[in-house]
């Protein structure tokens, strides 16, 4: 593991370390890479916390195509619009192996009751959804479809081994094109693009898409 991808987990351990002791003992579930973790309008009877894996968010658009519109990594929650008495916003599906803490909604509710200063534990973990929901809006649905690609691959960099990372995992083509609201064509051929001017260099001795990055050269490409 690079320095960096130890950075981001020892932030991440720091964070969890800093989560009430109800989703640190909670029930442990593991899902399967692909495996649907729930559906969108399914009832909401329990929140959870990622210990480890990638979450995508999918929204259906009426002609049933599919969208992610949301990524949650180690550290984040689930089922948070339960507290509100909504049902599941969207479809959530394992991108790799993910383990998830769970407590049920009443139980965070009386959490809440019994100590109010966790509230606010709570509402920075939406803050951080309405962040990551004004980026989506704003780096990946407007402009060319290219510096759309390269804010993708600093965002995907940057959740997966911490800010200024000069390492990314990518998804597959298909997830990044649901992503971008784009044809897997499109996303394919700027990646190659990306590949052939070396902005993207395989890890040679990996087994997954790990790229190292030329950052400065990815971010003139985004800034475009």
């Amino acid at each position: 593991m690079s320095q960096l991808g130890a950075d981001a987990m020892a932030e991440r351990d720091c964070r969890a370390s800093e989560q009430p002791p109800l989703w640190r003992t909670g029930r442990k579930k593991c899902f399967l890479a692909k495996e649907v973790i729930y559906r969108e309008s399914d009832t909401v009877d329990r929140a959870g916390l990622i210990r480890s894996g990638l979450v995508k968010l999918l929204s259906y658009l009426p002609n049933g195509r599919a969208r992610i519109v949301r990524l949650h990594a180690s550290g984040d929650w689930l089922g948070l619009e339960g507290l509100m008495g909504e049902t599941y916003e969207h479809t959530a599906i394992a991108v790799d192996d993910v383990e998830v803490r769970y407590a049920s909604i009443c139980s965070v509710q009386r959490l809440v009751h019994d100590n109010p200063s966790q509230m606010e534990y709570l509402l920075q973990q939406w803050h951080g959804n309405l962040a990551q929901a004004d980026r989506w809006i704003s780096d990946f649905s407007t402009g060319e479809i290219q510096p759309r690609v390269a804010r993708l691959l600093e965002f995907l960099a940057e959740l997966e081994y911490g800010q200024a990372s000069d390492r990314v995992e990518l998804l597959t083509v298909c997830e990044m094109a649901e992503m971008l609201g784009v044809t897997q064509e499109s996303v394919s051929r700027i990646l190659a693009t990306f590949k052939r001017g070396d902005i993207l260099h395989k890890e040679s001795d990996s087994l997954r898409e790990i790229y190292r990055l030329d950052a400065p050269r990815l971010r003139q490409e985004a800034r475009k």
